[in-house]
């Protein structure tokens, strides 16, 4: 995969955490989506590891959920 942001190759592997893995538009405080538009990165509740992408050049990590 290329970066989207400089166009290097980017490395496969998988974002990792203790608790769930999530999206939100703001910090929330809370370690667990609590918002509507909150967007869990994995099939469930847990410890997830969704499939990311990382670029060393930009910095860049691409995760699809």
């Amino acid at each position: 995969m290329e970066c989207p942001a400089c166009g290097k190759p980017m490395e496969e592997g998988y974002l990792s955490s203790k608790g769930p893995v999530f999206w939100s538009e703001e910090v929330s405080g809370f370690s667990l989506p609590t918002r509507p538009g909150d967007v869990l990165l994995g099939k469930a509740m847990g410890l997830l590891r969704p499939k990311a992408y990382l670029c060393r050049n930009c910095r860049t990590v691409t995760v699809k959920y």
